[in-house]
């Protein structure tokens, strides 16, 4: 008995030993505890840092394409302008060309009239000398009038003293008539003389007059050569200003192209490091899985050894029991002993039972004491390799804060790069808005000089030369304007493309933060869950014996140790995105996991069966919500695949339609080509008759036709060696796409031959038509006949260009692109027999008909030129007309998605309202479950109130709640549950509508109640904790009252059967308190479940309602971008058809302004070229006059010396033979010739 004793006592030591050790447990558990709060806090620190950080790189990228499409766009705007100086370059070496040859031209046209200034002068001065030697005569033939009248009148004297009055009566009347003659010329000449002095003055003023006028011309001249020296200095320093500028320019872009590089180097290194970040993720995942299912492994080990445990402890209360009873039965036998030694009249048989009953009951407490021993042994073993294990974790925490530590540092380092780098967008966004101020300020500098260089081209411009090169200038300039808007049309569509990219690659990035975002809570779910199991492991080590109790604490540290890690992997995991130098770490973590993994997967094995049972239900309701939340995806799925296979169907469909009536409507074309094929064809035949009749009648006429004819055999030569090159193309290709493109290709040059042929028929009639003008009216019908011809291929060539237009957008088939080429081999064929008796005829007609085939050839030219000008002003005006309708569309389209957009806000109203109804309902439910809780606080007042007597009526009443509370739960859950698929599949069918401009300040106001009802939540967790905490509370004082039960059992042994009773009734109590109280944390949890499943609901649609935000985000970009690309190819194309409409007033303008100086300078041409005819002919016939006057008075000098040494009869003798003997010059003749003719001056008789 005293062994008893003592084995009793030392028990009770044992047990005061393990609830000190229980007690500096559970503080560590606390102080473990407060240490895992802290850096959860952290964790979410940094975890909401790394969100911070992933929103700036966004925002970066963002930024990035905004600097690289403002980059682009410079791109664009420096190549045009380069393409502009180009041509203003081009344009000024034109004028420069122009300039050179005008100055050349004026220095030409100086040299003329400094010549003829010059032979003015000179014949000037020749006239003045005549006019002198004119004046010396008339001077020297006065004085010898005067000597002759002298003479004359000594003779007179003479004669009346010598003759008879009768001779002198005849000599007087002789002389009378002779003076009246003399007299008569003297006035004739005097007059003459009177002209040709008014002649000369009028000619000396129109002289002066005309040196004036050339004076002032060869100032402006001077002038304008200045003027222009001037302008072209000054172009020429404007051109090297921008040439300077655009070197500038250019090399700045060349440093923007660099950092542009560097940039994109940059996001491809970042797109490496997220992709090598999100495997990371993933494989973090899987390991996290894996890590899971072997945790959950060891937790139904666990419970499975808790529960053998227990068996066990149950067992020794057992035998401890039946020991007692025993000790009971030994202490009655014993005092059954001593009356029986006192009354010394003991059976001798009851004395042996009692020996053998000693005996075993000392062989009882040997071998009890052996077993307590021998437990006492591996008890104290397992403690020391739990020593040892705690003592493994306390280095691997250690050694994993450490590695915590130099994470922080990597992180804080992350953060100043990333600091760093916002500094360099700053300085970058800084550069681009100075590059941007100073493109602009090039541009308007630019346009000035544009402008100046306009006005000095409108000044200089002044020749038709000059007009066609700039309407050449300007043909390139639309040309050029159209390949731009192609460009931009090709830049268009591949921004486009890089918009689809960057909007898949942000889609991609949201799946990632969404993966990231269901890691966070899978990891939540599983804290949550190690925070349940630990619940329960702290009230079954309440339940529990101290070694028992040392054992659950150990696997509470371990499972703590273990939350810990797991919150440290993801915050790690969190870190890795943003992080650059996680390799070689992540494989020392990975390292350190497998021997974490291995260490732990002897724990793992005894927390499988102790998790098994209580992860049954949680493990259904996952999969049951799993299974919903798969088949909604999937019907989403089906619903998004099935509506766009239905759009693709429709759109298909209205192509394929499209598609169809174009095919018939090409096939009708094609007929009615083919028949007017047929048609030309007949005339062709009709034609060579005609040519075969008329072969006899043309053979002499057509033999200068040959030249012309060879020419057009070599054109066709060449065209049979393409046509021959085409065929061998299209009989060698295969593929049916390349095969629609050379046909395209040999359409258009089939076109080309068509047009040769037309031209050669248009030749071959027009030859025809002057033979038949040659042959007169036998050839008019014919001829009438032609000129149909002509307009009928005329009408032929529109046509032809309208199909062949319409045969560039759609290709033919083989079969008729196969007849089309043999019936185009029929007509080559009669070409070549055409040509081969054309050749015979031309042989014959070559000699009359060259002149009237140049003439033709003109005239062809000119009208293909004419032709060609209307059909490409027909495909500008086709091209703008197909621009508008696609304009018109593209508003059409934008109307609709409007008024689309304008219904589906008004449907979102409704939801919204519908959406706030819910709120509040859900608000309603939230203050009665807040009534609930303080219904439960009541009770549990209540309870503790009557913890003694009143157990099991206020536990059936709690229960009773409970289960009602539960009930009302459930109703409200699937009301919930009912209602949110409800509004989810109205989400989704709002969302595929494309409606979102209404969900911001729905959204705002919906985060604001939202984040009130999970305050309330958390307000409600808060609650529970503290009714968590009462009924540990409850629970210590439970033990507290066991422990005085145990004080008052060691005190009172006199009454151990009394205490024994009591001790069952109390422990059967605690049972049934226990029993109650795990219901009640069973329920507890279950309503931890479906809010935390509320909560996966809010978030999920906190998920569509964020996926529906960035929907309508990229539908607004995408309508503002289609907006401003209309808006800018609108203003683009106003702003080219003022400018083109602008020059061309302008270019009219000049050009009548330039003919008007034509008119003008070709009349002066005119008039100085009648004048200068008229001073020619007014100075031969002054030439003339002198001659005539010289003869004249060379006869008076005669006559008058001959009348002084002879007679009046003798001189006038004298006078006759000289006129005979003497040899007559021109002059004489000449004068003698108009001296006989009556002069002008000269009376009549």
């Amino acid at each position: 008995m005293e062994k008893v004793y003592e084995e009793l006592e030392e028990v009770k030591f044992d047990n005061e030993k393990l609830r000190s050790d229980l007690k500096s447990k559970a503080e560590l558990y606390e102080h473990l505890k407060k240490f895992q709060n802290e850096q959860s806090t952290k964790l979410h620190e940094a975890s909401s840092k790394i969100e911070k950080q992933a929103q700036q790189l966004l925002e970066k990228e963002e930024e990035i394409s905004v600097v690289t499409r403002a980059n682009e766009d410079l791109k664009c705007n420096l190549k045009e302008k380069e393409s502009i100086i180009k041509h203003l370059n081009a344009a000024n070496d034109k004028l420069r060309a122009e300039r050179d040859g005008k100055n050349q031209k004026w220095e030409q046209e100086n040299g003329r009239l400094v010549l003829a200034l010059d032979e003015a002068n000179e014949k000037s001065i020749d006239q003045e000398q005549k006019m002198d030697m004119l004046k010396a005569e008339i001077e020297s033939l006065k004085a010898q009038l005067s000597v002759s009248q002298k003479k004359h009148s000594e003779a007179e004297k003479k004669a009346k003293n010598q003759k008879d009055p009768r001779e002198r009566d005849d000599l007087l009347v002789k002389v009378e008539e002779d003076m009246k003659k003399v007299e008569h010329q003297l006035k004739w000449k005097k007059e003459q003389f009177k002209h040709l002095e008014e002649a000369h003055d009028r000619l000396r003023n129109q002289f002066k007059e005309s040196e004036k006028e050339w004076e002032k011309e060869k100032c402006t001249l001077f002038d304008e050569i200045s003027s222009l020296q001037t302008r072209l200095d000054s172009q020429i320093r404007i051109t090297g200003d921008l040439q300077s500028r655009l070197q500038m320019c250019n090399q700045s872009l060349a440093h923007e192209e660099t950092r542009r590089k560097y940039l994109e180097v940059e996001i491809s290194e970042f797109k490496t490091r997220f992709e090598k970040s999100f495997a990371e993720c993933q494989d973090a995942k899987s390991q996290l899985e894996c890590l899971n299912s072997r945790r959950d492994k060891e937790v139904a080990t666990l419970r499975h050894l808790l529960g053998t445990k227990e068996s066990f402890y149950k067992e020794m209360e057992y035998r401890a029991g039946k020991l007692e009873q025993e000790n009971q039965e030994l202490l009655a036998s014993l005092k059954e002993l001593q009356e029986a030694r006192i009354q010394e009249a003991g059976n001798s048989s009851s004395l042996s039972k009692l020996k053998n009953k000693l005996k075993s009951v000392e062989q009882m407490h040997k071998d009890c004491s052996s077993n307590l021993r021998t437990k006492e042994a591996e008890w104290n073993s397992q403690r020391e390799e739990m020593k040892k294990k705690l003592n493994d974790y306390s280095s691997q925490l250690k050694t994993k804060d450490a590695a915590l530590n130099v994470l922080e540092t990597e992180l804080e380092s992350c953060l100043s790069s990333a600091v760093q780098l916002k500094l360099q967008n700053e300085e970058i966004s800084i550069m681009m808005v100075l590059l941007k101020s100073g493109m602009f300020e090039a541009q308007l500098k630019l346009a000035n000089a544009e402008a100046e260089l306009g006005l000095h081209q409108k000044e200089g411009v002044e020749n038709l030369s000059i007009l066609r090169q700039q309407l050449e200038v300007k043909n390139t300039a639309l040309a050029n304007a159209q390949r731009d808007i192609t460009e931009e049309r090709e830049r268009t569509a591949i921004l486009s493309r890089k918009v689809d990219n960057l909007a898949q690659l942000e889609d991609k990035h949201q799946l990632m933060e969404k993966e990231v975002n269901t890691c966070k809570t899978i990891l939540e779910e599983s804290s949550k869950c190690q925070l349940w199991l630990k619940e329960k492991a702290l009230q079954m080590e309440t339940d529990s014996k101290e070694k028992i109790r040392e054992v659950c604490d150990a696997l509470d540290v371990a499972n703590s140790q273990l939350a810990e890690e797991q919150e440290k992997v993801a915050s790690l995991l969190s870190r890795v995105e943003s992080l650059d130098l996680i390799e070689g770490q992540r494989f020392l973590m990975q390292k350190e996991l497998e021997r974490y993994k291995e260490r732990l997967e002897e724990a793992s094995r005894c927390q499988i069966h102790l998790e098994e049972q209580a992860l049954q239900r949680e493990t259904e309701s996952k999969e049951k919500l799993s299974k919903v939340c798969k088949a909604l995806e999937a019907a989403k799925s089906e619903l998004s695949k099935e509506r766009e296979r239905a759009v693709s169907l429709t759109k298909r469909v209205e192509s394929l339609d499209l598609i169809e009536g174009q095919r018939f409507l090409m096939q009708k074309e094609l007929e009615r080509y083919k028949e007017r094929l047929e048609e030309a064809s007949r005339c062709q035949i009709h034609l060579e008759e005609q040519a075969l009749q008329r072969e006899a009648e043309s053979k002499e006429k057509l033999s200068e036709v040959c030249n012309a004819l060879e020419a057009a055999k070599s054109e066709l030569s060449k065209e049979r060696e393409r046509a021959v090159s085409l065929t061998e193309r299209v009989e060698s290709l295969d593929h049916l796409e390349e095969q629609w493109l050379q046909k395209q290709d040999e359409v258009e040059r089939y076109k080309k031959m068509l047009e040769e042929a037309c031209r050669s028929r248009s030749q071959l009639e027009e030859q025809v038509g002057h033979m038949k003008k040659e042959f007169g009216e036998k050839l008019e019908a014919a001829f009438d006949a032609l000129e149909s011809v002509k307009s009928e291929l005329a009408k032929e060539r529109e046509r032809t260009a309208s199909l062949m237009k319409r045969v560039e957008q759609w290709a033919l088939r083989q079969k008729d692109l196969h007849k089309y080429k043999e019936r185009f081999e029929e007509s080559f064929r009669c070409q070549l027999q055409l040509e081969e008796k054309i050749s015979q005829i031309e042989r014959d007609s070559e000699r009359k008909l060259t002149e009237a085939c140049n003439a033709l050839e003109k005239a062809n030219s000119e009208l293909v030129e004419k032709v060609c000008k209307g059909h490409e002003i027909e495909f500008e005006s086709w091209i703008w007309k197909s621009i508008s309708e696609r304009l018109k569309v593209d508003l059409e389209e934008s109307r609709e998605l409007r008024k689309q957009l304008e219904a589906s806000l008004l449907a979102q109203v409704g939801v919204g309202q519908g959406i706030k109804k819910e709120k509040d309902d859900l608000i309603r439910i939230t203050k009665e479950k807040d009534q609930e809780i303080l219904s439960l606080q009541q009770h549990m007042v209540t309870l503790e109130q009557e913890l003694q007597a009143r157990e099991l009526r206020a536990v059936s009443s709690a229960e009773d709640s409970i289960l009602q509370i539960t009930r009302e739960h459930d109703k409200v859950l699937e009301d919930l549950r009912r209602e949110i698929d409800l509004l989810e599949e109205e989400s989704l069918r709002r969302e595929l509508e494309g409606a979102a401009y209404a969900h911001i300040g729905a959204e705002r106001s919906f985060v604001r109640e939202k984040e009130n009802i999970l305050q309330l939540v958390k307000e409600k967790d808060e609650r529970i904790d503290g009714l968590m905490q009462v009924v540990r509370s409850m629970e210590e004082d439970f033990n507290g009252s066991l422990n005085s039960f145990s004080s008052e059992l060691t005190e009172k042994q006199e009454h151990i059967k009394l205490v024994h009773e009591a001790w069952e009734k109390i422990a059967s109590a605690e049972i049934l308190a226990k029993l109650e109280i795990e219901e009640k944390k069973l329920m507890i949890a279950e309503l931890e479940d479906d809010i935390h499943y509320i909560q996966e609901k809010l978030f999920s649609q906190e998920k569509s309602l964020s996926d529906s935000k960035q929907l309508a985000l990229t539908i607004e970009a995408e309508l503002e971008a289609k907006h401003l690309e209309m808006k800018n190819l609108t203003d683009q194309m106003e702003e080219r058809l003022r400018t083109s409409e602008a020059s061309v007033d302008e270019l009219r303008t000049e050009k009548a302004n330039l003919l008007e100086d034509i008119m003008k300078l070709s009349t002066e041409r005119d008039n100085l070229v009648g004048f200068i005819g008229g001073l020619n002919d007014s100075l031969g016939e002054f030439s003339s006059e002198d001659a005539q006057l010289m003869g004249i008075l060379g006869r008076i000098v005669q006559s008058c010396d001959l009348s002084d040494s002879k007679g009046s009869n003798e001189l006038y003798d004298c006078l006759k033979e000289n006129k005979r003997s003497l040899p007559a010059s021109p002059a004489t003749k000449k004068t003698s010739s108009i001296f006989e003719e009556r002069s002008p001056f000269r009376q009549l008789n």
